[in-house]
């Protein structure tokens, strides 16, 4: 399908497209790429361009991810000449963690196997989340070349299955809005119990890898890898997910000399994606020209 916004590049939309399926379950994307910019000659290839990607996380508690809740985004972050990329995950009402973060990263892994196919830069992807999606986001982009955390080999289809298991799960840049970060300082909601199996008591391991925090190097680098640039998005009258979430992680970043940049929207709650969409998009769209272009 081929949605054209006014005069602008229209964008080639693949919606439903399997990129993995862990133990048996069958894992969809939503895919929008740039098609040939109006004007250009008929003989133009848009894959020659080689183009940045974004990845966009549905959110709502880690349960029942909906593609759908990235489409108004990722049309707008496709007519800037992104390839965007909305995967779901298995829910915490279908399996606990590490799954959600394993099945984020086998779509960053199936992306760059087969951006040869698509025109994406395998340099350049980055990824961006609201809520659960930016606690997946952020944990993805800190944990890159955790075995305990990547998808195994045996989640791709044999068609795409060399390349995509020992395709490289790192992020160049993520942004985070309205997500938790430091799951230390975060109070035990039934959502993160859902999620993590367990209360603190019962399942400490959990807790501590499932957290961003945990990824930290001393410097500011993740294993051998520098850590990639994060932007923290937040609303000021969030009565979900507090805004102190992001400060604090914003704290942790620039302690590590990490490079990062938190800003709190005015006036704006939890749904800021929704109702401050200029806000997000300006900001977000200027973070990733900076990282990903």
């Amino acid at each position: 399908m081929t949605s054209g916004l006014g005069d602008a590049t229209p964008i080639d939309v693949d919606r439903g497209v399997p990129f993995a399926a862990p133990e048996g379950t069958t894992l969809r994307l939503d895919l929008y790429r740039p098609g040939r910019p109006r004007g250009s000659p008929a003989g133009t290839d848009p894959a020659a361009a080689r183009r940045a990607a974004v990845v966009l996380v549905p959110g709502r508690d880690w349960r029942s991810p909906d593609r759908g809740q990235w489409a108004r985004y990722a049309l707008d972050l496709a007519e800037r000449g992104y390839v965007c990329a909305v995967p779901e995950y298995r829910g915490s009402d279908a399996a606990t963690f590490p799954a959600q973060v394993r099945d984020l990263k086998a779509a960053v892994k199936w992306l760059r196997a087969r951006g040869g196919d698509m025109g994406i830069d395998p340099a350049r992807i980055g990824a961006f989340g609201h809520g659960a999606g930016a606690h997946l986001a952020v944990l993805a982009a800190l944990s890159a070349g955790d075995d305990e955390l990547a998808p195994r080999a045996t989640a791709f289809a044999e068609s795409t299955r060399e390349g995509a298991a020992a395709a490289s799960d790192a992020l160049a840049a993520v942004v985070g809005v309205a997500g938790t970060y430091a799951l230390e300082h975060q109070p035990e909601t039934d959502a993160l119990v859902a999620l993590l199996g367990g209360d603190r008591e019962a399942e400490p391991e959990a807790w501590k890898r499932a957290s961003p925090s945990t990824y930290l190097g001393a410097d500011g680098a993740t294993d051998d890898r520098r850590q990639p640039p994060v932007l923290l998005l937040h609303g000021e009258d969030d009565d979900v997910v507090p805004p102190m979430c992001s400060e604090l992680f914003y704290d942790l970043l620039e302690a590590r000399d990490a490079p990062a940049d938190c800003v709190v929207a005015a006036d704006a709650g939890h749904d800021l994606y929704e109702t401050q969409r200029a806000f997000v998009l300006e900001w977000t769209a200027g973070f990733l020209d900076r990282h990903l272009r």
